[in-house]
């Protein structure tokens, strides 16, 4: 029986396999384009170029206004990357049932919602979300820096998210913001059916992108929360580093990942998360730089995993860089997001400036070794809130 013999997480040492399967498959189909909308409860803009959705109100209201802005490209995006990339999506979609008990009620809501607005199901849209816990599959590298280690002295975060494209992903990826009812409003660079965060920054100016850490398969396990939906979680609910590590430390989480985590206050931390122990490394004022990319570096929980030669050269990369001591502006964090990319798959390169409340992005066609970069402001991400607003603090989901 398929769902039994399963474990998470499986190492998809035939990803490279599944790339040749996806560009024969998907040779000559594109996603529908995007279209500025309105709708109950959300919106669709295209901000140089870039689709940004923003929803409001309740989980179910959030839920299924996105999925009316965007139901056209998900179920496209469902069709031709879940059903090529898994060879067995009832199989999935029981894990996911596995998983649905340890969600939190409001997120069950939204992703009725979604799967309601979408046209997509309730069940594919739960499988949206625990996707990656099932399917280990982005490499990725970070890099944060602050105070002597910025020409402006101000902390900065830069990610790439290196994800197999499957010819199709790369046209995907959205920034989503979220403004929920009494909450913190958030934001998060994504795709079209996929509620939880891997890159993101809140309204507090707290900021966070997560890479998976591969070779764990013996010590990971179903019960706990998608990990996209924790690092959603710490978005919509901290303001602070610490206050963020203390949520994490308690490892609501079930697959082995990294996470860099940013505020406005120019704190960054490194948090090497197994599901035994929570391991926090943080930057300081005398050290103001961190990296990370799909290895554990502290001994005893390292693990060899095909990723592994990747994942530290990578990290050499990272760390020479830092090592010359020459502070680091916006185009040299750039440069080294490029230097750290695995061009075949580079389908998103972003830089978070916190303190400023913006970042930059760079989508689209992975084989592009020169990526243009857009802006998104401030008054972009988190316009003004109404009056009724301020009371308390908001809950939203930007890139």
């Amino acid at each position: 029986m398929a769902r039994l013999r399963k474990k998470l997480p499986f190492p998809e040492l035939g990803v490279p396999w599944k790339m040749l399967k996806g560009r024969i498959f998907n040779r000559g189909h594109t996603l529908p384009p995007w279209r500025e909308r309105k709708v109950d409860h959300g919106e669709l803009r295209l901000i140089d170029g870039v689709p940004v959705v923003r929803v409001r109100g309740n989980p179910y209201q959030m839920g299924k206004a996105q999925g009316e802005l965007i139901g056209e490209q998900t179920r496209k995006l469902f069709e031709r990357y879940i059903h090529i990339f898994s060879h067995d999506v009832p199989g999935d979609i029981a894990l996911a049932h596995e998983m649905e008990q340890n969600l939190p009620q409001a997120y069950l809501d939204e992703i009725r919602g979604f799967g309601e607005g979408s046209g997509l199901g309730y069940d594919e849209a739960l499988l949206g979300q625990c996707f990656l816990d099932i399917h280990k599959v982005a490499l990725c590298s970070t890099i944060a820096v602050h105070d002597s280690m910025t020409t402006t002295g101000e902390i900065m975060l830069g990610r790439n998210l290196d994800f197999p494209s499957l010819a199709i992903a790369h046209a995907a990826s959205l920034v989503v913001c979220y403004e929920p009812e009494g909450g913190r409003r958030f934001c998060g660079v994504t795709w079209p059916g996929f509620l939880g965060i891997l890159s993101g920054m809140n309204e507090d100016g707290l900021a966070l992108a997560m890479m998976l850490v591969y070779g764990h398969k013996g010590k990971e396990h179903l019960k706990g929360q998608p990990f996209p939906f924790v690092f959603r979680r710490v978005l919509a609910e901290h303001q602070s580093v610490d206050s963020a590590v203390s949520f994490l430390e308690t490892r609501p989480y079930c697959t082995t990942t990294n996470v860099m985590i940013v505020d406005k206050g120019r704190h960054a931390a490194r948090l090497q998360l197994h599901p035994h122990k929570a391991i926090v490394d943080r930057s300081t004022k005398e050290k103001p730089a961190l990296c990370c990319t799909n290895h554990f570096l502290e001994k005893g929980y390292r693990s060899f995993a095909f990723t592994w030669f990747s994942s530290t050269l990578r990290l050499s990369r990272l760390r020479k860089a830092i090592a010359s001591g020459v502070p680091f502006d916006e185009q040299r964090i750039k440069d080294v997001l490029k230097k750290t990319a695995i061009p075949t798959i580079n389908i998103q390169r972003i830089l978070f400036k916190p303190e400023r409340l913006e970042c930059e992005l760079a989508i689209g066609e992975v084989t592009t070794a020169h990526r243009h970069y857009h802006k998104l402001s401030r008054e972009e991400l988190f316009p003004p809130a109404a009056p009724s607003q301020n009371a308390q603090p908001a809950l939203s989901s930007r890139a």
